[in-house]
């Protein structure tokens, strides 16, 4: 994979499929708004994308956000019961689905993404990835075989993935050009 190709076709469907009671981002178009209007705005939109991914520029609006804090539980008055949530440009976001949905699919159709791949991968997720280690636990434990298990806290290990190896190494499996960029 070079590049990307936006279509209109393509946009209109993650158009369509915005959760329109979400919050808009700090542009605050409602994602209501863009699904109503997405055969309007679809190929424009999709030539805008295009351009985007061509010139490897993205607006400094769509890298801003506004971050709101967003209750957990607990003490209302506390402040550590919540968390920040960054609201972005929606029609940023739009086509960042588009560029991971092919990114994915090549993946997928090279086979990059092992079957033991549970986070961001579509039908799985943590509660999947326990299950299936548990199955095995229990195997071994039913065929008498000793069980070691150690535990190790990742947590904020995504904020620290080195992004220049990681564009290596996407550039050794199949994506290049204007899709790495």
């Amino acid at each position: 994979m070079t590049q990307i190709i936006f279509t209109k076709e393509n946009v209109v469907e993650q158009l369509k499929r915005l959760k329109t009671d979400n919050s808009p981002g700090i542009d605050e178009l409602p994602p209501k708004f863009l699904h109503e209007v997405r055969e309007e705005i679809g190929a424009v939109s999709a030539q805008i994308f295009n351009k985007l991914m061509q010139t490897g520029d993205v607006p400094q609006e769509w890298r801003d956000a506004l971050i709101v804090p967003l209750f957990k539980k607990g003490n209302r008055s506390d402040p550590c019961n919540y968390r920040p949530v960054s609201l972005t440009s929606v029609v940023c976001k739009v086509m960042e689905r588009i560029v991971k949905d092919n990114v994915v699919e090549l993946l997928n159709e090279y086979k990059v993404i092992k079957g033991s791949q549970h986070g961001f991968t579509r039908g799985r997720s943590c509660l999947t990835n326990l299950l299936e280690f548990f199955e095995e636990v229990y195997e071994r434990i039913d065929e008498g075989n000793p069980v070691d298990v150690i535990y190790i806290d990742f947590a904020k290990a995504f904020d620290k993935v080195p992004h220049k190896r990681l564009a290596k190494k996407l550039q050794a499996c199949v994506i290049k050009g204007q899709a790495l960029t």
